[in-house]
């Protein structure tokens, strides 16, 4: 009986020892229990984090996600107008799956490493710089109504700002017009109000 009892405590700690070895084996193989390290902010993120904007002019959304990435639902997309060698052109911009940073005493959005080509005909990484912030800065708590008064206080406004491609040192201002390599280029301004939906 005691041989019994000693030979079932051996195998029991056989037993735990194996599967701790196969589960160490295993985890040493897994990518998300390898890569688990806490993720990057980027700037002051208290004001996007995992928010949802809807834009005004439609049905789409635009979703900050964790990771200071923009989400990949109902299609974000900005159309931005620029002139480009004296004729007016147009950029769609797709926001999915974009890395973005907030800059709160700014008040400013950057949309981060952007392709884009039109300062020389091939992608080139650019920053797009947004002001982003409460379309009413004030007054919305003396609404009486208090739905108004809502909308009012999650009504906000993104607005194009400058464009800045850091490889080649160069930066379009809004409504300024910037000389490059023989091309001459304008962006013009572009708004979007959206609304905080959580």
């Amino acid at each position: 009986m005691k041989r019994l009892h000693s030979t079932t405590i051996y195998l029991s700690i056989l037993l735990m020892g194996m599967l701790t070895t196969s589960c160490e084996r295993e985890f040493d193989h897994d990518a998300d229990f390898t890569l688990n390290e806490p993720a990057k902010v980027f700037g002051d993120n208290t004001l996007l984090f995992t928010k949802i904007f809807q834009f005004e002019n439609g049905g789409a959304y635009l979703w900050f996600d964790i990771r200071n990435e923009i989400a990949n639902f109902s299609s974000p997309f900005l159309g931005h107008t620029f002139q480009l060698n004296g004729v007016d052109r147009y950029k769609r911009i797709d926001l999915r799956g974009r890395l973005y940073e907030y800059n709160e005493n700014k008040g400013e959005l950057t949309i981060l490493n952007y392709p884009l080509d039109i300062a020389t005909g091939e992608d080139l990484p650019a920053d797009i710089v947004y002001s982003f912030g409460r379309k009413q800065k004030e007054g919305c708590e003396l609404i009486a109504d208090a739905g108004q008064r809502g909308r009012c206080e999650r009504a906000f406004t993104l607005q194009l700002e400058r464009v800045v491609f850091k490889d080649i040192g160069l930066t379009l201002e809004v409504n300024t017009e910037s000389n490059y390599n023989g091309r001459t280029l304008t962006m013009y301004t572009m708004s979007e109000d959206l609304l905080l939906k959580n």
